[in-house]
C-alpha cells in the first residue's frame, strides 16, 4: 500500500501582490451571499484568486510558502512517506488539488494533516474536511483520512520543548 502525506496549510499572498487585491478578495469573501447573486462579482472573485494564487513565489516574496516547503522536506524525511503541500488560500496547489495530486501519484491511502495546530477554526473543523470528503468521493478506491483534531496534549508537549529551547 502506498501512503502520501498531504500537508494543508493556511497561504499567504505574496509580498509583492497588489494589497489592494486581497483587500478586495476578501471583502468578497465576507460579502459572500451578495457575490453569489452578481455574477460579474462572483467571475471577478475567481479571477482575483486565480491570480493571486498562480502569483510567482520567490524565497523574499513568499516567506511562508518557503517554511511550509522546509516543513514538506521534515515531515517527508523523518515519515520516509512522499509528502505534498496544499493551500487553503492565497496559493497553488490547492488542498483538493494536493490530494488529487497524491492519487496520481499512485497513492492508496492519502493521509491528510494540517499546520493549523487548534480547535475551532473554520479552515480547519470545517473546509479541509469538506475538502477532504470531496476528494473521497471523487476517488472512493483510496482511502483518504483526515488526521485531525491533534490531540491538545500533544500539542501543548510540542509547545512546552520548544519553549524550554529558549
Amino acid at each position: 500500500m502506498k501512503t502520501i502525506i498531504v500537508l494543508a496549510a493556511h497561504g499567504a499572498p505574496p509580498t509583492d501582490y497588489p494589497a489592494r487585491n486581497i483587500g478586495m478578495l476578501m471583502a468578497m469573501e465576507s460579502l459572500e451571499g451578495i457575490v453569489k447573486r452578481f455574477g460579474f462579482l462572483r467571475a471577478r472573485q475567481h479571477a482575483i484568486d486565480a491570480e493571486v494564487r498562480n502569483w510567482k513565489r520567490t524565497r523574499e516574496n513568499d516567506p511562508y510558502k518557503n517554511g511550509v516547503d522546509a516543513l514538506v522536506e521534515q515531515i517527508a524525511a523523518q515519515t520516509h512517506y512522499e509528502v505534498i503541500a496544499g493551500y487553503n488560500e492565497f496559493c497553488n496547489p490547492t488542498i483538493g488539488q494536493a490530494i488529487d495530486q497524491a492519487i496520481t501519484n499512485r497513492a492508496d491511502k492519502v493521509i491528510v494533516a494540517t499546520t493549523m495546530l487548534t480547535r475551532g477554526g473554520a479552515h480547519s473543523e470545517i473546509e479541509i474536511r469538506e475538502l477532504v470528503h470531496a476528494a473521497q468521493k471523487r476517488h472512493p478506491s483510496v482511502t483518504i483520512v483526515y488526521a485531525w483534531p491533534f490531540e491538545v496534549e500533544r500539542v501543548a508537549k510540542l509547545f512546552a520543548e520548544e519553549i524550554a529551547r529558549f
